[in-house]
């Protein structure tokens, strides 16, 4: 019924999911007994978007949406999000509940469910708790949980697959590094050597433009193997994917670009139509891969620092 499946943190609960255009269906079971289940995404339960299903007295199953903002039963608070083909049940004593919600909650920002947004292309942090009761009004300090996640755990969504959070981390650590390094150094120290050392005699300075150029495109294209390599794919939906990939193709035109350099004019001689072109080409495809790589390594920061 579902495409992917994982076991979450200590191997408690399981959350399966199906991805569709612009919804994703997601259960959860519990692997043990208890009277209500709850998965949230977040870090924490604290600052957390959870859905709750549990069965009442009467054997009716329920599925309901919150935001958490504290520790305490009166810092739950019930939101109304599109929740649809909701289902729980309870056999043994082990708690299944099930909903379809859109990726894009809703489109009024003055809600808080409307900043719970799933991007399938971002790992999704999902934490769960368990506990002995559970009411759709009147929570108290008896509904809070006898046992939850001690760490959330980042799913690919769209990989079907799952990483604890702590070993997900260092490998965006080193692709973040090396697109820093090619970015915000190695790059712009190339259009800085060929702009001011070219006074220096003989072609010291295109030594070095062409040197730091190479480097700055080998670490890119290393830094974009170890995103693609981390997130079991290339996805291109984010913001941030979209940056990073017209930055790389910008960088990749350049070294195309300067193999069809004209030759230099003699000294005396006019400078040809051709080289004024391929020199204005080569300034703008340059400029612009600086301006979009470093407006990708910001998108990065602002989209894996969640």
């Amino acid at each position: 019924m579902y495409n992917n499946s994982v076991l979450l943190d200590d191997q408690q609960v399981t959350f399966f999911w199906t991805l569709s255009k612009d919804s994703i269906s997601i259960a959860a079971r519990g692997e043990k007994k208890s009277s209500y289940i709850a998965i949230g995404f977040g870090t924490g339960m604290v600052s957390s978007y959870a859905y709750v299903g549990w069965v009442d007295d009467t054997g009716k199953g329920h599925v309901s949406s919150y935001w958490i903002d504290g520790r305490d039963a009166s810092r739950v608070h019930p939101t109304n999000e599109n929740l649809t083909n909701t289902r729980c049940k309870s056999e043994n004593g082990i708690i299944t509940f099930e909903f379809i919600r859109p990726l894009k909650p809703c489109s009024y920002n003055n809600r808080v469910e409307c900043k719970n947004i799933i991007d399938p292309t971002t790992p999704l942090k999902v934490i769960w708790a368990l506990g002995t009761k559970w009411s759709d009004e009147h929570l108290n300090e008896q509904n809070m949980h006898s046992e939850t996640s001690h760490r959330p755990i980042r799913v690919l969504l769209m990989g079907g697959s799952a990483e604890a959070e702590q070993d997900l981390r260092p490998v965006l650590a080193v692709h973040g590094f090396m697109m820093f390094l090619s970015w915000g150094i190695l790059l712009p120290g190339g259009i800085l050597a060929a702009r001011y050392l070219k006074h220096v005699k003989g072609d010291g300075w295109y030594q070095i433009h062409v040197s730091l150029q190479c480097s700055g495109l080998l670490i890119l294209l290393l830094g974009l193997l170890f995103a693609v390599a981390e997130l079991r794919g290339l996805y291109i939906s984010s913001a941030h994917a979209k940056l990073g990939l017209a930055a790389i193709f910008l960088a990749c035109v350049q070294p195309v670009n300067a193999s069809m350099r004209p030759k230099t004019s003699a000294n005396g001689e006019e400078v040809s139509s051709e080289r004024h072109l391929w020199e204005y080409i080569h300034f703008i495809v340059g400029r612009s891969a600086i301006i979009v790589g470093i407006a990708a390594l910001f998108s990065g920061m602002k989209q894996f620092g969640r």
